[in-house]
């Protein structure tokens, strides 16, 4: 994912960007100069998938400090999603091998400067952000359904096996190399209550690029690296192939509004 993420992000950056100077009009609306925003994101990561929160307090007229809060999803990278081999495509797609579900809160502030500015209607800017806080991982164990009991069906074209009953299972590691013990996975909100928790911290660093014809609502496409650690390996996986340290690219979708505006013509 990493490979396709990443080329995406710089095509969809360069059609903006020529699209903003090619086409731009002089703008008749007050410019915002001292200007205070609140937004919200999409981001597509290179091991899952996050929202976002940001408030950007003005320090000057290029500059802000920004506060966000985040909730994203984290995956290892040897994930690989499977269907079950007795339902015939109609079972809940699972990971073979998992051990739990894992998700990160994260607070933190930062600096956002900016680096060029939008003078054209439709053009864009160009900012430069970093951030760094807090992380709090959730592990959310994952439930199968084992099979515990076979019938076998003899046909003329071979012996066949069906599950006769099962019972709801964390992944046993000692069927690592065997998925034909597992029917189905169990619903997501199965050992919710079981969550565990994990604090770590985070940093990371990015481009901004924001375009659009209204001064005072936000559109803008980021990307960046990000680097999250934790106090100890979180148990993705049911084995000892797991990290405590993600290295991630981001790619996110911004929109939102400036607040608190002072402006001039």
């Amino acid at each position: 994912m990493l490979n396709k993420v990443v080329p995406l992000s710089f095509l969809v950056f360069f059609a903006i960007c020529t699209n903003g100077y090619s086409q731009g009009e002089i703008d008749q609306q007050d410019k915002v100069f001292f200007r205070n925003e609140r937004s919200f994101s999409g981001s597509l990561n290179s091991n899952g998938w996050g929202a976002n929160y940001r408030y950007a307090k003005r320090l000057s007229a290029f500059s802000s400090i920004v506060f966000d809060v985040d909730l994203a999803s984290i995956r290892h990278p040897k994930e690989i999603k499977i269907q079950s081999l007795y339902l015939g495509g109609w079972g809940r797609s699972h990971v073979f091998g998992k051990a739990n579900e894992a998700f990160s809160i994260r607070a933190g502030t930062g600096y956002q400067k900016e680096l060029f500015s939008k003078f054209d209607q439709g053009g864009i800017s160009i900012r430069f952000f970093t951030v760094g806080g807090v992380s709090l991982a959730l592990l959310k164990p994952v439930y199968f359904q084992k099979i515990t009991k076979f019938n076998y069906l003899q046909t003329s074209a071979g012996v066949y096996a069906i599950p006769e009953e099962w019972e709801s299972s964390l992944f046993d590691p000692a069927y690592m190399v065997d998925d034909s013990y597992i029917r189905d996975r169990e619903s997501f909100f199965k050992g919710l209550g079981e969550t565990t928790f994990l604090p770590g911290v985070f940093a990371r660093a990015g481009l901004c690029f924001e375009y659009g014809n209204e001064d005072r609502l936000i559109h803008a496409l980021e990307g960046g690296l990000q680097i999250e650690g934790f106090l100890k390996k979180l148990p993705i996986l049911a084995t000892d192939d797991n990290s405590q340290l993600f290295l991630t690219l981001f790619v996110t979708y911004r929109f939102g509004k400036v607040i608190d505006a002072k402006g001039q013509k």
